[in-house]
């Protein structure tokens, strides 16, 4: 998918007052405590340890894959031969398990990872979270779901409830022969939170 411009936010902006500005400060601060946090697992989880909202199952003749949207995110657990490497990207700053726990990673500003796993499965994301104006926001949402309607990508809609907003899941996935590519766009109302990933999960050959 190609990057989503956002219209400049300087053209016809009125500023807002210090004490709006600094109101805005402190909630942001607030709000990015609720940021995604991505964990590495060798080996799979439980489904029972999510509320699953839609998934795929990924076979090929080099890996198998099961990809679920998750309420507050996603899971990918990709398996080849006798290893397994799973992505997790959740709201949630605990882990569920500790149990083959690899590595914790925040989803907060940019980043990059790379690793490989078990000797045979290379590993690489990069993650962006973005908080927007409710404005640049709203664009981008409709922007997602008609790029997603469009090519049919695996979705997920969580209603709001209580005093949590309503957010919304997208994964655009590539299934290669021994690799996958997995693309997702996590967005949350509450505090116009966009959180993209790229995952390639790969199988090393001649391992």
């Amino acid at each position: 998918m190609k990057n989503i411009q956002h219209p400049s936010s300087s053209e016809g902006t009125i500023l807002p007052s210090r004490k709006s500005m600094d109101a805005m400060s402190n909630r942001t601060k607030q709000r990015r405590t609720g940021g995604l946090t991505l964990l590495l697992y060798q080996r799979t989880l439980h489904p029972e340890l999510f509320k699953i909202l839609a998934s795929e199952k990924v076979s090929r003749r080099a890996y198998d894959a099961d990809i679920w949207l998750v309420e507050g995110g996603h899971v990918i657990s990709f398996t080849a031969g006798k290893h397994t490497l799973t992505e997790v990207i959740l709201t949630s700053n605990e882990p569920m398990t500790d149990r083959g726990l690899l590595q914790t990673i925040p989803c907060r500003g940019e980043k990059y990872h790379e690793m490989t796993a078990a000797g045979n499965i290379r590993y690489m994301i990069s993650t962006q979270e973005e908080q927007l104006t409710q404005t640049l926001y709203d664009a981008t949402k409709h922007e997602i779901t008609s790029y997603a309607a469009k090519r049919e990508l695996m979705t997920a809609e969580t209603p709001a409830a209580g005093e949590t907003g309503a957010s919304m899941s997208v994964l655009d996935i590539e299934r290669r022969s021994h690799e996958l590519l997995v693309q997702s766009f996590h967005l949350f109302d509450d505090n116009q939170m966009v959180i993209k990933t790229q995952a390639i999960i790969e199988v090393l050959k001649n391992v």
